[in-house]
């Protein structure tokens, strides 16, 4: 089975800066799992890498897709495999590094994604309906569903009349076996000294032009604001902005929040992770401290 390393964690964690650390000490090639980072132009709100940054380590999947380009969990799982398929061959170590849990997850552990049609769902139907709906076919999901979370609500309907079982069922067929053997690394670190890089951040995006940047893409495609990778913190808050509705400072503070909170989710998120799967997670990482758990993993 082949070995992956995974340096995941929270926003503002550091995890760029082990990643490529990690790279040069051990052969490793880097492939980003970063959502946002995938596009190309969306570099300042995304605190892509910079060139100084990877530090002449190989980082694959950055500014592989235009913003228009609709990219699924499944389109990563297939990308990152081939990718560890090749970085392995060349006598390499792969080394994910990013903090979408669910891209990192369909990766290492034997997720199948169906490419079975879902049966339609009548579009009429109020979100009453549907959680009434839900309630029958799968109360453990419509007890975590918010009643005005239309989407989620019509996914899970979907997903249990098309499988005939319920969300959970079909998710846990997926998410019991590994894939690869791999060793994950999460960075966390103290809650409040976290918010204040968090903060400090966001101040120094705007001091690099992340007000220009979004100008500019926003003149160059008004529909900017409808594409799917702009559904994202660090660009979404801008839209307000730009129809006059909230200030400068109001967007920097908006940005600010929800980061924080996108933060708390992920911390959530990956320490669920531990309870249901075999995760190794650390509240704070540096070489020293991972020097000794990578090297044996690596003579197993």
């Amino acid at each position: 089975m082949k070995k992956v390393i995974v340096v995941a964690g929270v926003t503002a964690s550091g995890k760029t800066s082990l990643g490529v650390k990690l790279a040069k000490k051990y052969n490793g090639e880097i492939i980003n799992a970063d959502s946002v980072s995938i596009y190309r132009d969306l570099n300042i709100g995304s605190a892509k890498a910079t060139l100084e940054e990877q530090d002449g380590v190989p980082h694959h999947l950055l500014d592989v897709l235009d913003i228009e380009e609709d990219y699924s969990v499944a389109d990563f799982q297939k990308d990152a495999r081939m990718l560890i398929d090749e970085i392995t061959k060349r006598g390499k170590i792969p080394i994910i590094v990013g903090g979408t849990g669910l891209y990192i997850n369909a990766v290492i552990y034997d997720y199948h994604f169906s490419e079975t049609q879902l049966e339609e769902i009548d579009s009429n139907l109020s979100n009453e309906e549907l959680k009434s709906e839900l309630d029958i076919l799968d109360p453990e999901s419509s007890s975590k569903i918010h009643i005005n979370n239309r989407k989620r609500l019509i996914r899970a309907v979907q997903v249990a009349k098309t499988f005939g079982k319920t969300k959970s069922e079909v998710n846990k067929s997926n998410k019991n076996k590994d894939f690869y053997n791999s060793k994950v690394f999460f960075l966390e670190g103290d809650r409040n000294k976290l918010y204040d890089r968090i903060n400090l951040r966001v101040e120094g995006m705007f001091e690099e032009g992340l007000i220009e940047e979004v100008r500019n893409l926003y003149d160059k495609d008004n529909r900017f604001f409808e594409y799917k990778s702009i559904n994202s913190i660090g660009y979404q808050e801008f839209k307000e902005y730009f129809l006059g509705n909230n200030s400068l400072l109001e967007t920097k503070e908006l940005i600010k929040r929800n980061t924080r909170r996108l933060a708390k989710r992920q911390i959530t998120w990956f320490k669920h992770q531990t309870r249901s799967k075999r995760i190794d997670i650390f509240d704070k990482l540096d070489l020293e401290t991972t020097q000794v758990e990578i090297e044996s993993f690596l003579k197993e």
